[in-house]
């Protein structure tokens, strides 16, 4: 029996037709489904991550909660050690608050050093047992210029713009003063300093400062700045958007950037110089001073060693300079001790450089008020925390708190 089939014309490419658009959409929906898993998968890592690093911030904050708790009961002995010592122990020069250090003594290396085999504090749960790091330094604040000090009594305000005067007219910084402000005016060191004042005074109207009677004898001074006729607000009504004088102390550093001539070149070279934690009725801490340009802008203070602060005399002083700081380190590691205010005085006459009487009588005679500066780190995450920390006869308070 035969069969014959009939053909019917176009039907070969009905069923390629449709064929291919099975196909179609396959490979859409393929796309579409690759499109979707791709997108949650790349979310679901979004989400891993961010939880992660929610995670490490969270570490990495107590990390250095951890160094700032260090750093709070080393200061707590510092104050013991002030009231035995006069302040000739700097503690939190002398113990380093680093993690390796804490992970060391936590696991028995440091016990096994010292041949103590068996003192392994790291068995007690916990104690040592964390990821990361953490580190935090501490800074005396009366080992810094304080601003707010230029309001204070001429005994202390003239020797205080002396300092300053000599921190930032000295001949390293001549080309800095050479070009205009960002307004286009001059600026003058002894202009810098008259608008500092200006902006902490009570008054409105712009004082009158003269830098070099100041300088050729900041210790015997009347007066420092007298008030003049200009307003004030002129110096800053012309800026886009204008302010007013302030006409109150400083409530931090950063505040010197509102004050004419005072840019961010400034605050860069300048702003770890300054302080308005200590109290601005005494001169810095001579004992706490680490910082050789701060030590340079108190020899150059004092009018006696003028010739020595010139572009000829410098060299000479920079070198006395190194020579003093190897002395102090020495002293500091050898015997625990930092030399006196009258062991510094000794020093220096010894080498040229002298140190003004007056300007000794009125230094502080204590470092109540530090600042410390604590970071925790966990993998790629870290956190920063600074406070500023002031012992008292209650115990500590915490006079700034920042997290960053």
């Amino acid at each position: 029996m035969t069969v014959r089939t009939t053909y019917k014309p176009g039907s070969r490419n009905l069923a390629k037709s449709n064929r291919g658009m099975a196909l179609l959409m396959v490979l859409v929906t393929i796309a579409m489904l690759t499109s979707v898993i791709v997108e949650f998968v790349y979310e679901t890592r979004v989400d891993v991550q961010m939880a992660a690093n929610v995670r490490d911030r969270l570490k990495a904050y107590y990390l250095a909660r951890s160094a700032m708790n260090f750093s709070r009961l080393i200061l707590y002995f510092q104050g013991q050690a002030d009231k035995m010592t006069g302040g000739a122990v700097k503690l939190y020069q002398l113990i380093p608050i680093e993690s390796d250090l804490a992970k060391a003594m936590t696991s028995g290396e440091m016990g096994e050093a010292f041949g103590l085999k068996d003192a392994n504090l790291g068995d007690m749960r916990g104690f040592g047992d964390f990821d990361g790091g953490f580190s935090a330094t501490i800074e005396d604040e009366y080992a810094k210029i304080n601003i707010n000090a230029l309001d204070s009594l001429p005994s202390i305000a003239a020797p205080t713009a002396a300092q300053i005067m000599a921190l930032i007219a000295s001949p390293k910084y001549r080309e800095f003063w050479e070009r205009d402000d960002a307004e286009g005016r001059h600026n003058t060191p002894g202009d810098v300093v008259a608008a500092m004042h200006d902006w902490i005074d009570s008054d409105t109207v712009i004082a009158t400062f003269q830098p070099d009677v100041v300088a050729m004898d900041p210790f015997s001074q009347p007066a420092v700045f007298t008030p003049g006729t200009a307003s004030e607000d002129s110096n800053y009504d012309m800026l886009d958007p204008p302010y007013k004088c302030k006409n109150n102390p400083f409530l931090s550093v950063e505040e010197l950037q509102l004050v004419r001539g005072i840019d961010d070149d400034f605050m860069e070279e300048f702003a770890d110089k300054f302080t308005v934690w200590s109290d601005p009725n005494l001169l810095i801490n001579l004992s706490s001073v680490n910082d050789p340009v701060t030590m340079l802008s108190v020899l150059c203070l004092q009018p006696e060693n003028m010739p020595m602060c010139t572009e000829q005399g410098l060299p000479q002083l920079l070198e006395v300079l190194s020579l003093f700081f190897e002395f102090r380190n020495i002293m500091q590691w050898t015997t625990f001790t930092v030399p006196t205010n009258q062991a510094i005085q000794a020093f220096f006459s010894s080498m040229g450089p002298t140190l003004n009487q007056y300007f000794l009588k009125n230094l502080a005679p204590f470092s109540d008020t530090f600042t410390v500066k604590a970071q925790g780190r966990t993998g790629d995450v870290v956190v920063n925390i600074k406070a500023v920390l002031k012992n008292t006869a209650a115990g500590q308070e915490i006079m700034y708190w920042r997290v960053m």
